[in-house]
């Protein structure tokens, strides 16, 4: 196993993490200028790990490969689990693969941990999660864009959506989202597609996505879904007035509006989430 140790401007980590969609990162090192963050990877991904994030760091501008070392698989397997604590969410609450959930108070969400430990839910995806229960309703059907683990997909599923479709551009998510809609027992298509190929109309779409992406992609969104879009991803006032503009171009109108903070020590970068509809 591999220890690929990187280095990225402070004010891009938040957004590399969401880009990165599907892998957990353990910080090593943070200040106002810069964070060090290790990702932990076996020898058969490394290549395919390695050319996902240097994609990422180019579309960003920044960022690059500090150091790589080997370490003892056994020893990381067992630090992982010693370190990964169930994160709850009510309704749902998150659980990695190997552990079972055994009352009945919050619907489970099992996932296959990503290649590191210590890591947590985004605050985009945990926005995301706290709405689901207010708009999913039985039988309705949902799209989710840039789906990555998977886990949104899954929790609309476990809400009672009847038909559930998950994209996204990386091959390495589309996997995850299969193994972890096997684990959780539920019937999600999980394709490699994107945006602009989406097909058919759907009650709900799901797009937890960076503003970049919807700067270039926004407008294939809006003829496909019916009743709601819930969207998050969108950082601070700037990127929020931004996208306000951008769903008002499109004739869309906020139906509920939430936030949170990026972390307790930074209360007042807030992420924003946002459920739409037509007017």
């Amino acid at each position: 196993m591999k220890k690929l140790i990187y280095q990225i401007p402070t004010d891009l980590f938040e957004l590399f993490v969401v880009e990165l969609n599907g892998y957990g990162v353990e910080i090593v090192n943070r200040d106002e200028e810069y964070t060090v963050f290790a990702i932990y990877a076996e020898d058969n991904e490394v290549s395919s790990l390695k050319s996902a994030v240097n994609e990422i760091f180019e579309d960003l501008g920044n960022g690059k490969l500090v150091l790589e070392e080997d370490i003892q698989e056994e020893n990381w397997e067992e630090k992982w689990k010693e370190n990964f604590k169930p994160i709850e969410l009510p309704p749902f609450i998150i659980i990695p693969e190997w552990e079972i959930y055994t009352e009945d108070k919050l619907i489970p969400i099992k996932l296959k941990i990503a290649q590191a430990f210590g890591t947590g839910l985004h605050a985009t995806t945990q926005l995301v999660l706290s709405l689901l229960p207010k708009y999913v309703k039985e039988n309705y059907s949902i799209l989710d864009i840039g789906t990555g683990t998977g886990i949104l997909a899954i929790a609309s599923a476990k809400l009672g959506a009847s038909k559930v479709k998950a994209i996204d551009i990386h091959d390495k998510a589309v996997e995850e989202c299969k193994i972890n809609a096997w684990e959780n027992q539920v019937n999600i298509e999980c394709e490699e597609k994107s945006i602009e190929d989406i097909e058919g109309l759907f009650d709900i779409i799901l797009a937890n996505l960076q503003i970049e992406i919807f700067r270039k992609y926004f407008k294939y969104i809006p003829s496909n879904f019916e009743k709601y879009l819930i969207v998050s991803g969108i950082f601070k006032n700037k990127e929020k007035e931004e996208f306000i503009e951008l769903a008002n171009s499109f004739n869309l109108k906020i139906v509920e509006e939430k936030s949170k903070p990026e972390s307790p020590e930074k209360p007042e970068d807030l992420w924003y989430a946002f459920v739409l509809e037509h007017s």
